[in-house]
């Protein structure tokens, strides 16, 4: 099969010719720089300068030649950012984003330590200025290059965006303060999501309107789960927020064909159920190592024909501390469990980190295209 034609059959749940690989290029599966270089070295690649295209999490821009070796079969394709707006970075990395939220270089990543509406009242909150959602320079030549992959390649296009609803307006309060006000003062709170909610809807429609027509699966995210379980009451989530993601959702399948992917880390077993009633078609990551989500083998029989699944990789523990044999052991537990009949992407549990033996790496997806062979032989 091809790229395209394997990752669309997965999707569907049935089995194509070996399980689908998807690394190095979004918010969700990529690599951070200094990941990265270690990678490039291990390999003796040499592949210039290395780039990063996510100041927030500094994920690099991976190399074609290593998505070749790694026998990735998705590419993806991003808007622009909006003409004459300058982040600013600092000489350390840090810098002011697009919506007035300060990002503070931290080590590996860029954290968020200055919030535009920590502390702000409704009525400041409703007369916040969000950036244009419709600027027609984020989307200027973005069908052109959506219909130049598609006619010129085989590969799977993606799509979407980094946050939606909780996630994102977290960031403009701060989640301390976030958190709080979803306490004790809900109304301001409804009123920022649907800011934000309202903001996602003419983003991704306008988004949608230039390449629905090119990709296979459109990515959302939103962190619903902490280690030990639900980030909040699950009846707030089914109440404010999953009311949203039903109209967004609604919205994305009436612009596409693509399936509804969405990352969420922690603790998700106990929103799959909501989840797949509001439309989402794909979950990402179903990490292991948080409550709930520890038995492949139990996701796959509860959830397994209403939802496709990407990865359950041990991002936190095996693949940074494991030995190459543990990460081979570790991936073919996952195909095992979560390959047959269809519905599983392989990917590498979430962004790859600095301390990720390269070693690890290589082990983790050349196990993954040896063994996730159709018909499952594990």
């Amino acid at each position: 099969m091809t790229s395209r034609q394997r990752v669309r059959v997965a999707f569907n749940h049935q089995e194509p010719d070996r399980v689908p690989i998807d690394f190095g290029q979004d918010f969700h599966n990529g690599i951070n720089e200094v990941g990265y270089k270690k990678l490039l070295d291990y390999m003796g690649v040499k592949a210039g300068e290395i780039k990063v295209y996510d100041l927030i999490q500094r994920l690099a821009v991976v190399d074609t030649s290593v998505l070749e070796r790694f026998h990735v079969d998705t590419r993806y394709l991003f808007t622009n950012p909006k003409k004459g707006f300058d982040p600013k970075i600092e000489p350390d990395g840090s810098f002011w984003d697009e919506w007035g939220v300060y990002r503070k270089r931290c080590g590996y990543y860029c954290e968020t330590v200055k919030s535009p509406l920590a502390g702000a009242s409704k009525d400041q909150i409703s007369q916040y200025l969000f950036p244009d959602a419709s600027d027609k320079s984020r989307f200027e030549g973005l069908r052109d290059r959506a219909k130049k992959l598609y006619d010129d390649t085989d590969y799977a296009l993606m799509a979407g965006q980094a946050a939606t609803l909780f996630y994102f307006s977290a960031e403009l309060t701060g989640f301390e303060n976030f958190m709080c006000d979803l306490a004790f003062d809900r109304p301001k709170i409804e009123l920022l999501v649907e800011r934000v909610f309202e903001w996602m809807m003419e983003f991704t429609a306008n988004y949608l309107d230039e390449i629905g027509d090119y990709i296979e699966g459109w990515w959302m995210g939103d962190d619903w789960g902490m280690q030990s379980g639900p980030i909040m009451a699950p009846e707030l989530f089914r109440t404010m927020f999953k009311p949203k993601y039903k109209k967004l959702i609604e919205m994305v399948k009436s612009k596409t064909k693509a399936k509804v992917c969405l990352h969420t880390c922690g603790a998700t077993y106990w929103i799959l159920a909501d989840l797949a009633d509001a439309g989402i078609d794909v979950v990402h990551p179903l990490q292991p190592t948080a409550a709930g989500n520890g038995d492949p083998d139990k996701i796959k029989r509860d959830f397994g024909k209403q939802l496709v699944f990407y990865s359950n990789i041990a991002n936190t523990t095996i693949l940074p501390y494991g030995t190459a044999d543990e990460v081979r052991k570790e991936v073919k537990k996952k195909i095992r469990a979560l390959a047959p009949g269809g519905g599983y992407i392989f990917s590498g549990g979430h962004n790859i980190q600095a301390d990720v033996p390269p070693e690890n790496i290589v082990a983790l997806f050349d196990t993954a295209y040896e063994f996730g062979r159709y018909p499952i032989n594990v």
